[in-house]
């Protein structure tokens, strides 16, 4: 079975390129929303970034974690989301071990910006890495229309990410610029490459 990583910054593409590749069979872990099953899994968690952070971080029932709060925070302040990071991503890794160890396809995929971050902490080896990206530009717009945000608030969270596509650990940059179409076809060749197998003409039925 091989892995890849499918990583890049905020307002890259990775969800798009990992629904291509879903459309081929092949199954994709995402962290951020495995993420939350982290903290179901782990009741301590919670009040373990509450103690590392000196502040209250639960939603008004309680007992789940306000993820809006949160994210005020580490968005602000480097220090605080280098510790949350460091609680938390070991807590993900272990995860994804256990979710490829259930998988039986010969690709699997994991979609995370975090992983070639430097506030990483743990990390696992991948058979591949793929790095989506698109110009600084391109990627506000598409925040601030995603994510109801503004300009400002989505340009705080592009900066809070440490990413570079010249990191020696990329083995290809996908640029999504162009299009969906565009993309489908560098995404279809990266395949190609990585797993002959797998049938990439199913993309979206794009090609």
């Amino acid at each position: 079975m091989k892995s890849l990583l499918i990583t890049g910054p905020i307002g890259g593409g990775k969800s798009l390129v990992c629904r291509m590749l879903r459309s081929c069979g092949v199954p994709v872990y995402d962290c951020d929303s495995r993420a939350k099953e982290v903290y179901v899994r782990h009741p301590e968690l919670l009040e373990r970034m509450e103690a590392a952070l000196q502040m209250p971080l639960r939603a008004e029932d309680g007992r789940t974690l306000d993820r809006a709060r949160l994210a005020r925070r580490i968005f602000s302040d480097p220090q605080a989301r280098r510790t949350v990071n460091a609680l938390v991503h070991p807590l993900v890794v272990q995860d994804m071990d256990e979710w490829q160890e259930g998988q039986s396809a010969r690709l699997v995929a994991f979609e995370s910006a975090l992983f070639l971050s430097p506030e990483a902490g743990a990390s696992r080896p991948f058979d591949a890495v793929w790095y989506v990206d698109a110009p600084r530009e391109v990627r506000l717009q598409r925040i601030v229309g995603r994510d109801a945000c503004t300009p400002q608030q989505a340009q705080a969270r592009m900066d809070a990410q440490a990413l570079s596509p010249d990191d020696s650990r990329v083995d290809l940059i996908l640029l999504n610029d162009g299009g969906e179409a565009a993309l489908a076809r560098q995404v279809a060749d990266a395949l190609r490459q990585l797993d002959p197998q797998t049938d990439y003409r199913k993309i979206n039925n794009i090609l």
